[in-house]
């Protein structure tokens, strides 16, 4: 059977790249946010309009065939350009309206930037934000967000290749009461960090892998962490000078930094940011009481 780059559906290239990539249906389903039974159709219909089998279902999951490996380079070919194609569309659009898909840290959402973003929607109504709150790398280039707002160990830069602005720099310190730990990991994992503290010779007990946990273990006196300034304070006692942690960038994909919606949420967010520097370095009494003037951020 003949089959031309017309009868080729895109959704139906990115069902199989997606299914490559995780090896079987029900991941790429989920990775799509699609039904399972959804992907099983688009990779049957592809497969029907190519004239050969994909995949190879075996008791141990899927197998890509022979040929669809033949065919991953020019699906992913196809999988750039569509991706730049909305990029653009993205950038050319003149008009303040439209999602926003935001990709930030939970705690500074909730914890620093929330009155923030209330202003920005009140004074954009229609801009729709979408904040995923995580700590995952989204892929800009894919369009999983439009703009992220990442941690990046301090002194390194971002791995990706996105336009960006370095913004503030998150300090930390040791908190809380008692005379040993709450780890992060474990003994072993937190042995390095304890080790450059005014207390290295403290025992760890217990551990948490949330910050917030910790800090709320912290309020009740089961010990002492480290944990960023802005999160602890002045809820509890400081134990040590701040010390540089993680930097904060504000990134957007190169295509989209001229997107008037992008642009305008961007720059609001990167005034906020800064606004809060004393609070981020361990300074709250520097703080400015009043959220960012948002005809500060537009300039």
């Amino acid at each position: 059977m003949e089959t031309t780059s017309e009868q080729l559906e895109w959704d139906d290239i990115r069902v199989f790249l997606a299914t490559l990539r995780a090896s079987s249906l029900r991941g790429a389903a989920e990775k799509l946010g699609v039904s399972h039974p959804t992907a099983r159709r688009r990779i049957n219909a592809l497969e029907e309009r190519l004239g050969f089998r994909l995949f190879d279902r075996r008791p141990d999951g899927l197998h890509a065939t022979p040929q669809a490996v033949e065919l991953q380079d020019a699906a992913e070919e196809v999988e750039r350009a569509v991706f730049a194609l909305g990029r653009a569309a993205q950038a050319a659009e003149p008009q303040l309206r439209g999602p926003v898909r935001v990709t930030l840290p939970d705690m500074l959402a909730t914890d620093l930037l929330m009155p923030d973003l209330v202003e920005f929607s009140e004074r954009w109504p229609d801009i729709e934000l979408r904040i995923d709150a995580s700590y995952g790398l989204a892929d800009l280039a894919a369009r999983e967000a439009d703009i992220a707002v990442r941690g990046v160990p301090h002194g390194k830069l971002p791995q990706e290749d996105l336009a960006g602005r370095l913004v503030a720099t998150v300090h930390k310190a040791v908190y809380g009461h008692g005379d040993h730990w709450i780890g992060w990991r474990g003994a072993k994992e937190d042995a390095a960090w304890i080790a450059d503290t005014p207390f290295p010779e403290l025992p760890v007990r217990g551990a948490m892998n949330d910050a917030a946990l910790q800090r709320a273990a912290c309020a009740a006196g089961m010990g002492l962490t480290m944990l960023p300034c802005f999160l602890a304070e002045p809820l509890l006692p400081r134990r040590s000078e701040p010390v540089p942690s993680v930097d904060i960038w504000v990134l957007v994909h190169p295509d989209l930094r001229r997107s008037p919606r992008l642009r305008v949420f961007r720059d609001a967010m990167v005034a906020a940011i800064r606004r809060q520097r004393p609070r981020l370095e361990g300074r709250p009494g520097d703080v400015e009481g009043k959220a960012v003037s948002l005809a500060e951020a537009e300039r």
